[in-house]
């Protein structure tokens, strides 16, 4: 019945977009609206204004030629401005919002990655995020209508082959240990591990 007589309720922490003969016309808060259809005024779509988040997953060399696997997740929401006309920008400018800043992320993390050491991306996490959600909100404010991002690096991984050559580092200290005054059983078996021979190399174990 409120349809009929041209009234539209809008949920909370939502925007609606009003248009009039098939143009843009005003952006309606949450609440009740008077929309009188029989006017050419309809309602085309709601905007949602809660946090989202989308997660970025980038695989990428550092500076110092380290690979490694970033995980973060990255949250945002349309930004709610009196002048803005965010909502607008959100609903209209881009198809596929969501997809886009996801886009935009992985190049702005993959970017970064490569002008940062390998114990820099834990070092200065905090600036690696602070990078990225200013790059974003660059890119993406003015033009699309979000903002607000949070970065949360999830997780930093380096690839297998780089955490064999790391745990194979940190073994040596500790086989060069064993190794004194071991017996020559001992010696024997270590020749056959894998840490034993890729560690200090077959040549440089002790002869039984």
């Amino acid at each position: 019945m409120g349809n009929f007589f041209g009234c539209f309720h809008v949920e909370e922490y939502s925007c609606a977009i009003k248009e009039k003969n098939g143009k843009f016309k005003k952006e309606l808060k949450p609440g009740y609206h008077c929309v009188p259809w029989f006017c050419c005024h309809c309602v085309v779509g709601t905007v949602s204004m809660k946090i989202q988040q989308i997660c970025v997953s980038c695989h990428h060399k550092t500076k110092d030629n380290v690979f490694v696997i970033l995980v973060a997740a990255i949250h945002f929401q349309v930004l709610d401005g009196e002048n803005g006309n965010n909502p607008k920008k959100a609903f209209y400018v881009h198809t596929d919002s969501r997809s886009l800043i996801k886009d935009y992320a992985f190049d702005i993390i993959k970017t970064t990655i490569s002008h940062t050491t390998f114990d820099e991306l834990f070092e200065k996490k905090d600036d690696f995020v602070v990078t990225v959600n200013d790059k974003l909100s660059e890119k993406i404010s003015d033009d699309y209508g979000y903002g607000k991002f949070k970065t949360l690096i999830v997780d930093i991984s380096p690839e297998e082959s780089t955490k064999r050559t790391i745990n194979l580092t940190n073994a040596a200290p500790k086989m060069s240990s064993a190794l004194t005054g071991a017996t020559p059983e001992v010696i024997d078996m270590l020749r056959t591990t894998q840490y034993g021979a890729a560690t200090l190399g077959k040549d440089e174990l002790p002869d039984a």
